[in-house]
């Protein structure tokens, strides 16, 4: 089977528990033997699977991207939103390490992993930041309606990420996604902001599907 150009730029590991069924090095191979020239590692708040999925990567020729969709909470609100952050630079990678780090050290009382967004305040350097499609504050704040603090989150998310910013798509059946595409781009065309095309991916094949559903019961 062909397929077309493409980066996958969310992909799970099983480092990403109950969620991804990947393993690190097969992200590579599949990347390989599909003919994608790179391929990002995205895990949940974690960069367990970073060392193998890039020995991995640069054994088969394809170049590694490192990430991870981080928790964020959000300004004002008990919302916890994610956001995909991928390194650009071994400063973007170091950055990358201290936020993810700080997710899980800094919460208190038995709080889940997240950092407060004014948190990436110096910490955005080197580091590209994808909107996070349905899972996004963004997302969620159109899809609500809620127009104002969809635009001043945006306002937040370009002073943080100066020319480092892309709005996220993800066509995957999310009902906030789908109700917030059309604002998204609206929102993309009129702030001069790229939009990028993301496929949140668990596992490469699709009749492993029925397995996936098991794991997530």
């Amino acid at each position: 089977m062909s397929y077309s150009a493409f980066v996958p730029l969310r992909v799970f590991s099983s480092y990403t528990m109950l969620e991804g069924a990947f393993d690190p090095k097969a992200i590579a191979k599949t990347a390989k033997a599909r003919g994608f020239p790179a391929v990002a590692l995205c895990d949940r708040n974690g960069l367990y699977a970073a060392m193998p999925f890039s020995d991995a990567c640069f054994a088969q020729g394809v170049q590694p991207v490192i990430g991870a969709l981080v928790s964020i909470a959000r300004p004002g609100s008990s919302a916890i939103d994610w956001l995909a952050l991928l390194a650009q630079d071994e400063t973007g990678y170091a950055n990358l390490c201290a936020i993810v780090s700080d997710a899980h050290l800094l919460p208190e009382d038995g709080a889940e992993p997240h950092v407060a967004l004014a948190s990436l305040a110096g910490r955005s350097e080197g580091l590209i930041c994808l909107t996070g499609a349905g899972e996004g504050a963004l997302a969620r704040l159109l899809a609500e309606g809620q127009v104002p603090a969809a635009l001043a989150y945006c306002d937040e998310l370009q002073a943080l990420f100066p020319e480092r910013l892309y709005i996220e798509i993800a066509r995957c059946g999310d009902d906030v996604m789908d109700a917030a595409e059309a604002a998204l781009i609206d929102l993309a065309y009129d702030r001069n902001l790229p939009l990028v095309a993301t496929n949140p991916c668990c596992f490469a094949e699709r009749d492993f599907h029925a397995a996936h559903d098991a794991l997530l019961c």
